[in-house]
């Protein structure tokens, strides 16, 4: 009788401790099950009636979980470097489902760590697998794997990121699609051109009204401009 009391002593706290650290993933659920387990009664911080509010587990009484400040200062790198990438990806207009190529470049443990979670940088940053690789920092390996035009990502101190512009954008789709921004652009130009150009609407119209159309004729000139040298 006193094995199996025992036994059932095991299977709440397990159980109890499991529900607990499952809970930030599955808060419901785990609320749920977690009230139709045996538990003392409630303290005056009311901690015991919720999940939500109980006390995160700990190795005993006394001694708080066991962490790894290296382990977490790894983590972060690897969260800045995922970011990194998809923040190339989104400025550069990158579909979505599209895979790109990326060179890693990084210094000792750093290094060691990202090769470590590179399936895990694949899938998250959206990289084809077979066009990732990662350098060792002022390696013979890293310049050459670098030397085309490529978009450089400095995630921190000893560790980068080098996106091929090739297998960012589509040349023939970029190409077309910045014509027809110029194309949109001249139209745009024009329209406005002519209103100024209108001695009715410069002798007529207010004087910041006038200035405005000049601001804005301007700042058009200035877009397409840019476009064109694209």
């Amino acid at each position: 009788i006193e094995e199996a009391k025992a036994a059932r002593r095991v299977l709440v706290y397990v159980l109890d401790t499991t529900l607990r650290l499952l809970h930030p993933y599955m808060p419901y659920v785990t609320e749920q099950l977690w009230h139709h387990l045996p538990r003392a009664k409630p303290h005056s911080d009311q901690s015991a009636h919720a999940l939500m509010l109980s006390d995160w587990p700990q190795m005993d009484d006394n001694s708080p979980l066991v962490s790894s400040d290296e382990a977490v200062a790894a983590f972060e790198c690897f969260q800045s470097l995922t970011r990194s990438i998809r923040n190339a990806r989104a400025e550069y207009n990158v579909e979505p489902g599209k895979k790109i190529s990326a060179i890693i470049v990084a210094s000792g443990m750093i290094k060691e760590e990202i090769e470590k979670e590179v399936k895990s940088l694949v899938s998250l940053a959206r990289l084809d697998p077979e066009k990732v690789a990662v350098y060792e920092s002022g390696s013979d390996e890293a310049k050459a794997a670098t030397a085309d035009d490529s978009v450089q990502l400095v995630v921190q101190d000893g560790l980068e990121a080098f996106l091929p512009l090739s297998g960012l954008i589509d040349p023939d789709k970029e190409r077309k699609r910045l014509t027809k921004q110029q194309e949109k652009l001249q139209v745009e130009i024009k329209k406005l051109s002519g209103r100024l150009q209108s001695k009715g609407f410069v002798d007529k119209a207010p004087v910041p009204v006038v200035d405005k159309a000049k601001a804005e004729l301007a700042e058009l000139e200035a877009q397409a401009s840019m476009v064109q040298k694209s």
